[in-house]
């Protein structure tokens, strides 16, 4: 992947040094994003520089479900107050960077983290109204996983409000589909549908546009569903739009979600 990297890069003519920075800060962003989610952590923005030896690294960071029960039950015994410094994200932070500079041998002091919590952004009135409109397909799409549908609540809130980005929330969708049975992939599609229409009624999102290709209910061709609410306009430059895509493996095959998102 590196060499892989260095090839496109090389394409730009920049100085040797430029194009090993620039490699290694997207290689870096990649690790921390993995060592961050497999402890139920999405980054939702990362960012690393170096000035004068001292490098900065700014997080936004979303706690899923599951981190967040955890340390609320921690906090309510009281003799287990001292393991929470000890189960902090930060540290654990602290550790994924040290792993990837110098071969540990990066020196704390001059690393400064700037975290940006976007639980504490979420807005409770929101969060209830988002519920009632998508508690139908509670039962349908998140059987066995009630976490990942607060999960998709909060994310959905905080995509409303501008906080997080198309990235995060399509990471979440495919969460969402590849726990499920082939058999209910036509309400997948039904919940993008409404998802769709819920953001776009709400005047801040302008237009989106999502879809996926694979198996789509196990049948042994791929096929391609597209749904489209809104106006997005890909062809301005000045237009406030995101991208994301993004594969999805479960045991009925690969697929492939795209998700476009513009902003008023």
């Amino acid at each position: 992947m590196k060499n892989l990297l260095k090839n496109k890069i090389n394409a730009f003519g920049l100085p040797t040094n430029s194009k090993q920075s620039i490699v290694n800060g997207y290689l870096t962003k990649e690790f921390l994003k993995a060592g961050l989610f497999d402890k139920d952590v999405i980054v939702s923005k990362l960012n690393i520089n170096q000035i004068n030896n001292v490098k900065y690294l700014n997080l936004e960071i979303f706690s899923r479900t599951t981190k967040a029960l955890k340390y609320r039950r921690l906090i309510r015994n009281s003799k287990q107050n001292a393991k929470i410094v000890n189960h902090h994200e930060l540290n654990s932070l602290t550790k994924l960077f040290e792993d990837r500079y110098n071969n540990n041998n990066l020196n704390i002091n001059n690393l400064s983290i700037n975290i940006t919590n976007l639980n504490a952004l979420i807005k409770s009135n929101n969060l209830e109204e988002f519920f009632e409109i998508f508690r139908k397909f509670s039962t349908a799409l998140f059987s066995r996983g009630y976490n990942l549908f607060l999960d998709f609540l909060k994310v959905t809130t905080l995509l409303n409000d501008k906080y997080t980005n198309s990235d995060t929330y399509l990471l979440i969708l495919g969460q969402i589909f590849k726990n499920l049975n082939k058999k209910k992939h036509s309400n997948y599609i039904q919940f993008i549908k409404t998802i769709c229409d819920t953001l776009v009624d709400k005047k801040i999102i302008k237009g989106i546009k999502f879809s996926i290709s694979g198996r789509i209910l196990g049948k042994t061709r791929s096929s391609c569903v597209k749904i489209e609410r809104g106006s997005i306009s890909l062809n301005t430059i000045n237009s406030n739009n995101q991208f994301s895509k993004l594969h999805v493996y479960t045991i009925y095959g690969a697929y492939g979600l795209k998700l476009w998102i513009s902003y008023n």
